[in-house]
């Protein structure tokens, strides 16, 4: 069993880098430049393209791909995040921080959310299988499951 577990680890470490490298990719295909973006976000007046092939360097934009890769991991495994493309003076790691608090709330109840009502339900239709009961909540369970909600 230790060594199933040692394994499965082992395993991440691959995968992991293969999301990683995949979430890198993608977010380089996006049309928009993103160094022309954070300028608009930051409200410059005047964009020129001295000013964006500047902001571009100093975002690294200007470095090769895989160069661009390698520092962005080498600065995530250190937990250096960077520094937000909307307010220089936060850095990525202080935003997830500040937020965090909310999202642990919100995920927590709705985990509380979701044993409080699961549960009976589910109880409830195995004491009668294929009642009335039971095929209702099955068919409200599969409509909300497939449609997602937006607040």
């Amino acid at each position: 069993m230790k060594n199933y577990i040692i394994m499965r680890l082992l395993a991440t470490v691959p995968l992991l880098l293969g999301i990683s490298f995949l979430c890198f990719v993608f977010i380089n295909l996006i049309p928009s430049d993103p160094a022309e973006v954070a300028l608009r976000i930051r409200q410059t007046p005047i964009i020129t393209e001295e000013l964006i092939a500047q902001t571009r360097a100093e975002l690294g934009l200007d470095q090769p791909f895989l160069v661009r890769y390698a520092h962005w991991l080498w600065d995530c495994l250190h937990f250096d995040l960077g520094v937000s493309y909307t307010n220089p003076a936060r850095t990525v790691l202080g935003e997830i921080g500040r937020c965090l608090p909310a999202t642990l709330e919100l995920a927590g109840l709705s985990l509380v959310y979701v044993i409080v009502l699961s549960l009976p339900i589910g109880f409830l239709s195995a004491v009668y299988k294929d009642t009335w009961f039971d095929r209702i909540m099955r068919g409200v369970v599969f409509a909300t499951t497939a449609c997602p909600f937006t607040g």
